[in-house]
């Protein structure tokens, strides 16, 4: 993929552990009703991938473990899972 700027790929591991986020949350929301305990689950899902998809880079050649790609994935994951948290009693989900 062309780089258009600096650290675009971190913008993409942010919009891809975004959208895991909101998955990982329906997942975890339909086993756990406590709202605190459907949060840890779903962030310490997303964030342990990360670090696996990171981990599992530094075998394949020509790639690279980049501990920012991480925290690119878990703020992603974080900010669609304190979103959900802020809006679900407004939407009622």
């Amino acid at each position: 993929m062309p780089m258009f700027f600096a650290h675009q790929d971190k913008l993409h591991h942010f919009g891809a552990y975004f959208i895991m986020g909101v998955l990982a949350w329906r997942v975890f929301n339909d086993y756990a009703k406590k709202p605190g305990l459907v949060f840890l689950l779903s962030l310490s899902f997303c964030s342990l991938y990360g670090l696996s998809d990171e981990f599992h880079q530094s075998y394949v050649p020509d790639r690279e473990a980049d501990v920012f790609d991480w925290i690119a994935d878990t703020l992603g994951a974080s900010i669609a899972l304190i979103t959900i948290h802020l809006t679900k009693k407004k939407f009622n989900y």
